[in-house]
């Protein structure tokens, strides 16, 4: 019966023990009170000079951000963790420069000299460019054929009597004249005869020269023609080959020329 005895009497010790470690321990807050005498103030900026002192913990940095220089403002730093983060997308959109317009050259041909009757086919090939008027412009250039007659004249003198003298002297070495009557820009000339070669108004201007009638002057009256250039402007590369393959269809003879639209 002793045995039992003390076997009970160890169990209720090791009981015992067991639920005195599984007890938490009472703070005993009396230990821990201050005493007033022992209490001082600290000057207002003793925690802004101890916060400055104190070594501040920092986040780990992303890759970017680790590789800028110290010395950048923190808002580059946020601005490049911010692009670091941001999705490939949005970045590419941020990044996308506008393109540049490229500005095309001008372009400026002639077109000529044009027959009257060229000209109509060539206006009828321009027409399909749809230009507007103020890139279209002609010049035209009179010219005389050859193989006209030729009209001998001498210009007016400064008076009546003295044109009148003059007919006497030329009458004197054989020469026939007479004063232009009509009405127009040879009104009151002298004319010395119209011939229908062009040599022999050269003959006769060469003999009175040599008699002293040296004012003596010929106007061939060949037949009289326009010669007409076109000139365009100001155009697009699409309308220059527009307008080389009209020319090609239309006049092929005539080439278009380009000239500086300066």
């Amino acid at each position: 019966m002793k045995w039992i005895f003390a076997a009970v009497v160890v169990l209720n010790l090791l009981l015992a023990g067991l639920i005195a470690l599984q007890q938490t321990p009472q703070d005993d807050f009396r230990s821990r009170e201050a005493s007033p005498q022992l209490i001082s103030l600290l000057p207002e900026n003793a925690f802004s000079s101890i916060a400055a002192s104190a070594p501040v913990a920092s986040a780990p940095l992303t890759p970017i951000a680790a590789s800028m220089p110290a010395t950048m403002p923190p808002a580059a730093v946020v601005a490049a963790a911010v692009t670091a983060s941001a999705p490939a997308a949005l970045l590419a959109k941020a990044a996308k420069v506008p393109e540049a317009k490229v500005v095309e050259a001008k372009l400026c041909y002639r077109w000529g000299e044009l027959t009257d009757s060229q000209l109509a086919r060539a206006r009828g090939g321009v027409a399909t460019l749809r230009l507007p008027a103020a890139q279209i412009s002609d010049s035209v250039r009179e010219e005389k054929q050859a193989g006209g007659k030729a009209w001998v004249y001498y210009p007016p003198l400064a008076t009546q009597s003295e044109t009148q003298t003059l007919i006497a002297e030329l009458k004197a070495k054989g020469l026939d004249s007479y004063i232009v009557r009509n009405e127009g820009p040879y009104r009151g000339y002298l004319s010395l005869g119209l011939f229908a070669k062009e040599a022999g108004a050269q003959a006769l201007v060469k003999r009175l020269k040599s008699l002293g009638f040296d004012q003596a002057q010929i106007d061939a009256r060949g037949q009289r023609s326009n010669k007409t250039t076109i000139s365009l402007r100001a155009l697009t590369s699409a309308q220059a080959d527009k307008l080389k393959a009209v020319q090609q269809r239309l006049l092929p003879g005539i080439a278009v020329q380009p000239f500086s639209c300066n």
